[in-house]
């Protein structure tokens, strides 16, 4: 088991305004999964993937990630975690506007410990000819395919994307979950994407659904298909 959560709980707020993002959440994920997590807005997504990501501790619960206890990281165990281990991917890209493609992609490139070659990265995202462009050159798939770059340069272990395809149209959203697809089946990194768009869990290897920071349901997904064949 890659990764393994234990009631964990993460809560807002006090007294009656109390609120649960995550209310005794347990999962289970496999090495190498594409895993999708469904639910509405405010259900708890964000607040789960954040955990999974170190960028957010549970109030209690158990988090274990490729044998390691998460939960149980200092605050320089949880940076170094997020620096080698977790790429992201947000819905808004968040690149830096200032600096070109390849410049967006270095700058990660250049702190990690383990980088991928980064022609070999350009070269599987569809980057080679787009390296000098400026963020504002580029299209919304391209802008998050440089996104996608950037967060596996540095070779991570596990890959969360945050509504990844929510600014994009349907044939861009193809495009970018087709990427995703080919760097799950070459690099075997295991990818959680939260969405609220259940016609992309038919890519998931699992299917996650979340409501009011509950797990509902997971399950296996024993009808997979190709990203380039989904309806959007």
């Amino acid at each position: 088991m890659f990764i393994k959560l234990q009631d964990g709980v993460k809560k807002y707020g006090q007294g009656d305004a109390q609120v649960y993002a995550m209310d005794k959440v347990r999962l289970d994920i496999d090495k190498g999964e594409i895993c999708v997590i469904l639910g509405p807005s405010g259900s708890g997504k964000s607040t789960l993937l954040n955990m999974l990501g170190g960028i957010d501790s549970m109030d209690s619960g158990v988090l274990l990630v490729d044998g390691r206890k998460v939960s149980g990281f200092s605050l320089k165990e949880l940076t170094e975690y997020r620096r080698t281990d977790v790429g992201f991917v947000f819905q808004f890209y968040n690149l830096i506007q200032d600096l070109t493609v390849i410049e967006n992609i270095q700058v990660v490139s250049d702190i990690a410990p383990n980088p991928l070659p980064i022609d070999s990265v350009l070269d599987s995202l569809g980057l080679r000819t787009l390296v000098h462009r400026f963020p504002t050159e580029l299209s919304g798939g391209q802008q998050q395919r440089t996104a996608i770059a950037r967060a596996i340069i540095k070779n991570p272990k596990l890959l969360l994307c945050d509504e990844l395809t929510g600014a994009l149209d349907s044939r861009a959203s193809k495009e970018v979950l087709q990427y995703i697809e080919k760097v799950n089946e070459t690099l075997g990194m295991t990818i959680l994407i939260i969405t609220h768009n259940a016609a992309i869990s038919k890519i998931a290897d699992r299917v996650i659904q979340i409501r009011d920071g509950k797990v509902v349901s997971n399950e296996k997904n024993n009808a997979k298909v190709r990203a380039e064949d989904l309806v959007l």
